[in-house]
């Protein structure tokens, strides 16, 4: 029991001592909406247009290799009377190696596009992350919070950075 009472007094004395430290300092905290720089930034939004031309890029190419995939099967149903044993059976194999480079063309294009996705992503955050340091230095935040990551149900506006980081980003780039 004297030991608990010993917790309590030391836990009581340093909550005093942080509120006294903290009135000697004033605490100033900012929030951002991650989401809402996604959303508005003319920078990301550079990023997902180069995104959307690596998709376009990719998507001919697999265009091209599923239309010779199905040449062939229309090839295959069209003379399947007309073929011998052999020449089936090469048409066959010719149209099961092409499926199988379908499908790992298919599956490096989707490697490829996510691996670029998230260097983008990545990069985009480390420039957000500078961006937000520079603010908080600059206009002296004590602390900022991610809005959705800190689970803020409430924040009054002056709070709110998400705009200056977006303007500081955009126009950096």
């Amino acid at each position: 029991m004297k030991r608990f009472l010993i917790f309590c007094f030391l836990i009581f004395a340093g909550s005093i001592f942080f509120v006294a430290n903290l009135d000697a300092q004033t605490l100033r905290i900012g929030v951002f909406d991650m989401q809402r720089i996604m959303r508005d930034s003319k920078v990301i939004q550079e990023y997902r247009g180069t995104l959307g031309k690596e998709i376009e890029a990719k998507r001919k190419l697999l265009a091209e290799k599923q239309d010779s995939v199905r040449l062939i099967e229309e090839r295959s149903k069209r003379e399947d009377q007309g073929l011998s044993l052999d020449e089936r059976k090469r048409l066959e194999e010719r149209l099961a190696r092409e499926l199988k480079e379908l499908q790992r063309l298919k599956e490096d294009i989707d490697m490829e596009l996510r691996k670029i996705d998230r260097e983008l992503s990545q990069r985009a955050i480390r420039e957000i992350n500078e961006i937000i340091r520079e603010i908080a230095k600059k206009e002296k935040y004590s602390i900022v919070f991610e809005k959705a990551m800190a689970g803020i149900a409430y924040h009054e506006e002056p709070f709110d950075i998400t705009q200056k980081i977006i303007n500081l980003y955009d126009s950096k780039k």
